[in-house]
């Protein structure tokens, strides 16, 4: 959906330094991380999709620890990726440039908390036994998140790589989310 709203736009857009975030941005304004305007004529889409994102994970966390959440490592998990679907409900509801202390707690309860629990429910699925090879992709990618997130906070590169780190911290979360989901539903609990 993304790719989508960034193709609406008619000043240029980088995946390596502009956030995420710009395009559910209301309005036209001269971004600190670009040296261009941030003006997303479709941002009500890229709000709506956070918003729907959000949703689906927190309910498929809540229903999902309710079946596989029985160790502590699940319940973690599953509990930061509920926290991590209400941050991305908040991104979706307050843009970037109209309300930005809550737009940013959500972006980093969403970006830290999900790339948390990717970690905790992979290390889950290696205990459980059943599928250890995916849940070494988990860590992987959760290992992948945390650095991408470490990097975004700690400005790694300057305006020039924020992009590119914050989508490094941001994309393996909702992509374990989609792996992990499915493994679920082929592989019933024991």
């Amino acid at each position: 959906m993304l790719v989508v709203v960034q193709s609406r736009w008619t000043t240029p857009y980088s995946w390596t330094r502009n956030a995420i975030s710009d395009l559910g941005a209301e309005t036209c304004f001269q971004s600190e991380h670009v040296d261009t305007w941030v003006c997303s004529p479709w941002h009500v889409l890229a709000n709506v999709s956070w918003i729907l994102s959000g949703l689906c994970l927190t309910a498929g966390a809540l229903l999902a620890a309710r079946i596989f959440g029985r160790r502590w490592p699940a319940r973690a998990g599953f509990a930061l990726y509920a926290a991590a679907g209400i941050g991305l409900v908040m991104v979706g509801f307050n843009p970037e440039d109209t309300r930005i202390a809550p737009h940013t707690i959500g972006a980093i309860v969403a970006i830290a908390g999900g790339a948390v629990a990717v970690v905790l429910t992979a290390v889950a699925m290696i205990s459980d036994g059943r599928t250890p090879a995916l849940g070494r992709i988990g860590i992987a990618l959760g290992v992948i998140a945390i650095a991408g997130f470490v990097a975004t906070m700690a400005k790694v590169g300057g305006a020039e790589m924020f992009g590119l780190w914050e989508r490094l911290a941001a994309f393996p979360v909702l992509i374990w989310a989609i792996m992990h989901g499915v493994a679920m539903l082929t592989r019933p609990a024991v």
